[in-house]
This record gives structure tokens, sequence and C-alpha cells, in this order.
């Protein structure tokens, strides 16, 4: 599935008058009429050609060449102006798919970009749970509650104020997160200090740590690396936890923080895959240091995803797949570092990936956290910065 923006246009006039009489209305503005008449499609488009791109920009939600919601930011006025406020809806069939992050994070790049505003506006009702996590997901801030703000068909609503700035979230390639990082690297900040930096992140995004059966799952490379440079942390901190090795394969900083971990005490076992009783479990081969580590990840209370990395691509197999299903199948609550192990970076796509509760990006947002399948892995998302210096694309 392909989601894409256009513009509106006389050609789409058919596609619009069917979308707004077929849309679910309970949480839109009054100003859609009721029918949508020929006459207010005519009304309507006619607006959009004379304001779009000038001070508001209106888009139609497009999957796979059909007509499927509508999105736009409109820019209030006098000392207002460079506000713009963002709304949206879409057809009930394509709710709950991760259609509407993708769509507000398109609208939000291409507003800051053509519009002459200073932040983005968000305004929603309470009780509209779906609408006010897809804003969070875009980086936009719970800015306030207005009590009884909005009448809908005689009832009284509350509703939540969020806002985002220009400047509170850029989502950037895989490819310039790579070659920001080399340039960090090379000028200002050594590579273990940012590894370091990254795990201590994720230690201080998750603050229920303390008296919990926590394992951390551990691939090869930097992504692995910041999963030893965690466990060494959190055991400095007096907190136990398990390492599994998924893979052997380390990157120099990961090989130094694995040495760290190891040194500090820190439970390394290595993981293999077993059947029981029907149902999916995962076992795992004691090491010396592995001593009384649980040995299915049922057992355990948090799971932190550090198998695959944002650079990651195609389709995941061998024990890395094994351990994501394993995962998945636990019932912890999983934390991901920098992306769910399984999806690509850059397009969200992922026919197997880590289901997370949290997710906490390294550095800068990648574009893959808002696209394609994301909003199906990810529950909630944050992201730490590590004093990566961000090159111009």
């Amino acid at each position: 599935m392909k989601t894409e923006l256009i513009k509106w246009s006389g050609d789409l006039k058919k596609e619009l008058m069917d979308l707004c009489n077929s849309v679910d209305r309970r949480y839109l503005s009054d100003r859609i009429p009721e029918p949508y008449t020929d006459a207010d499609a005519d009304w309507w488009l006619g607006m959009v050609s004379e304001h779009d791109g000038v001070d508001r920009l209106f888009r139609a939600i497009v999957l796979d060449g059909k007509v499927i919601g509508s999105i736009s930011v409109e820019c209030k006025s006098d000392v207002y102006r460079r506000d713009g406020e963002i709304g949206y809806m879409l057809l009930t069939e394509y709710w709950s798919q991760g259609i509407m992050t993708e769509a507000v994070t398109l609208m939000c790049t291409e507003a800051f970009e053509k519009l002459d505003i200073a932040r983005i506006t968000g305004i929603v009702y309470t009780e509209n749970e779906a609408s006010w996590r897809v804003l969070e997901k875009n980086g936009f801030v719970r800015e306030g509650l207005q009590r009884k703000a909005a009448c809908k068909k005689g009832k009284m609503h509350d509703i939540f104020l969020y806002g985002r700035l220009r400047e509170d979230r850029t989502a950037i390639s895989v490819d310039l997160m790579r070659r920001s990082d080399a340039y960090t690297i090379e000028h200002f900040v050594p590579s273990k200090e940012l590894m370091y930096r990254a795990a201590y992140g994720v230690y201080l995004a998750y603050d229920s740590w303390r008296e919990k059966n926590i394992a951390i799952m551990a691939g090869g490379g930097n992504n692995g690396g910041d999963g030893y440079a965690l466990a060494w942390i959190l055991k400095n901190a007096g907190i136990d936890s398990t390492v599994i090795r998924v893979s052997d394969k380390l990157s120099e900083d990961g090989r130094y923080y694995c040495e760290k971990a190891e040194a500090s005490g820190v439970r390394i076992c290595d993981f293999t895959k077993a059947e029981a009783s029907g149902a999916r479990i995962c076992d795992f081969t004691e090491s010396e240091d592995c001593g009384d580590a649980k040995r299915s990840l049922v057992e355990y209370d948090v799971i932190v995803d550090c198998i695959l990395g944002t650079g990651f691509r195609g389709e995941v197999r061998g024990k890395a797949a094994d351990a994501i299903r394993a995962i998945n199948d636990s019932g912890a609550y999983v934390i991901s570092v920098d992306i769910n192990s399984g999806m690509n970076g850059d397009t969200g796509e992922a026919a197997l990936a880590v289901r997370s509760d949290l997710t906490v990006s390294i550095g800068f947002y990648k574009q893959g956290l808002f696209r394609g399948d994301a909003d199906r892995y990810i529950k909630d998302m944050t992201n730490v910065d590590i004093g990566i210096v961000l090159l111009k694309e």
C-alpha cells in the first residue's frame, strides 16, 4: 500500500462528494454540510483554488489511487497568522492502519516548507484518542485542556490543544543519519561516547526499571552495542539485567561495552529456540556468566530490542526472525532502541518486526518511524538527542 497526498482539483469533485457524504462525522467540524451537494463541492473547490499554497494547504489522501480522506493546514489571522491549524478526515474502513499518521507526517513537512508558519496547532476532542495519538506520534505536544469548548449535536465536549513548532521534529533518511553520525564522530564526539549517550538516553526514557526482570536482546553491530552499554549502565545503577545474544558479531564499540558489561557482572546468554506445549518459548544456552538467568522470555517483565538497526533492509531470517517472534509472543513490556527490529528505516515497511510499547529513537527520528507499517508496530515513541550534528540533505 502506498499513501500519498495530492492537490484537490475540479477533476476530483465526485471523489470529494463521495468522501464527505460517507465519512464518520462524530469529531468533524460542522462546517462540512450534510448532505454534501454539488454546489457545496463547487464552492469548496473554488476556495481551495484561491487559497492553496498562499495561506492554506488542502490535500486529498490517496491510497493505491483511491481518494480515502482529506487533510489541511489553514493559517490563522491577525497576530496568530503564523499559526496553522491542521484538520483531517478518513473513511472508517481505513482507520487503525497507520495511514493518517503517515498523512500527517507528509502534510506537516509540506506545510512548514510552503507556508509562512512557525507552528501547527491541532485541536481534538479528549475522547478521540486515535486522533490525538496520531498527533503525538508526529511530535505534537499537548499544550492544554479546554473544558466544554466544543458543542456537537447539543453535547458539550472538552478538547485537547496540541502544538508542534517548526523546529520540534525532524524526520530524516537513514543515509543522512549515517553521514551525520560519521561527521560528528570525525569532528566532535568519539563514537564510544555517542554509544554511551544513546544507551543512557534509553535508560532515562523509561522510569520503571527497578524490581523488574529485564532481558536485553542484542544483535550484532552498533544496535547490539547499545544493548550492552545499557546493561552496563543498569548494573552501575544497581539494576540487574540479562543480555541475550542473538548474534556473536560485534562492532568495535559494541565489543568495548560488551566487555564492560561482562566485567561488571552482567549475565550474558545465547539465544536458542524451542517449542513447548504447542507455544513458542525461548530457551537460552548457558554461558559461564549466565548464572541463574531465566530460561524463557515469558518470564521477563521488560524486554529491550537491540537486534537490528536502521540500516536493515529486506526480510528477517534465521535466528533474528525467531527472536522477533519470541519477543512478540512474550507478553512483556517491549522497548525498541532506535527502530523496531525488522522495520525499514526509510519506508517503515516490515513483513516481520518487533511490536514495541515504546520505541526510543536515537539522534533524530527516521522517516520510516512514521511511514508504511510503523503504526502497526509502535505504540509510543520518543527521541533522544545525543549531540549528532545534522548535515544538509
